[in-house]
């Protein structure tokens, strides 16, 4: 009987550890990169769907891509913004359409400085229309 109570004992200690350290660790502050998750938050990746030529007399060759499940976010892009594969600027903006029914965003965009963008690529934008610097653009007035 001594035995058992000497282990129930130990056992019972045991499990208070293994609680508070529980405890104390959710407490803790996420690691670094939480910038990255709201940086991550506010893109919106998609992909190419379609390419081409031109649609009328003068019109250029552009893309079109689509992203889907934006169901509770309220995009706010323009025409004008950039799209983005990785780090490199691929194109602007030259149409959007929203489909609240599907929660789907349809983008059509122009590419820029002859940059190869192919169907299936993986692209992405800003969801509030904040973009990162843009440093390789000339600018005006000066």
């Amino acid at each position: 009987m001594h035995r058992v109570r000497k282990w129930l004992c130990i056992a019972a200690i045991g499990l208070a550890i293994i609680a508070g350290w529980q405890l104390w660790s959710s407490g803790q502050p996420p690691a670094a990169g939480k910038g990255k998750e709201a940086a991550a938050a506010n893109r919106l990746e998609f992909e190419v769907v379609q390419s081409f030529d031109a649609k009328y007399l003068g019109d250029t060759p552009g893309h079109m891509g689509r992203a889907g499940a934006i169901e509770g976010r309220r995009p706010r892009i323009a025409l004008q913004d950039p799209i983005y594969r990785g780090d490199e600027k691929v194109g602007i903006v030259t149409g959007l359409q929203w489909n609240r029914t599907n929660s789907s965003l349809d983008i059509e965009f122009d590419p820029v400085d002859h940059a190869r963008v192919c169907v299936g690529d993986a692209v992405w934008m800003s969801l509030d229309g904040n973009a990162p610097a843009r440093t390789s653009e000339p600018q005006r007035g000066k």
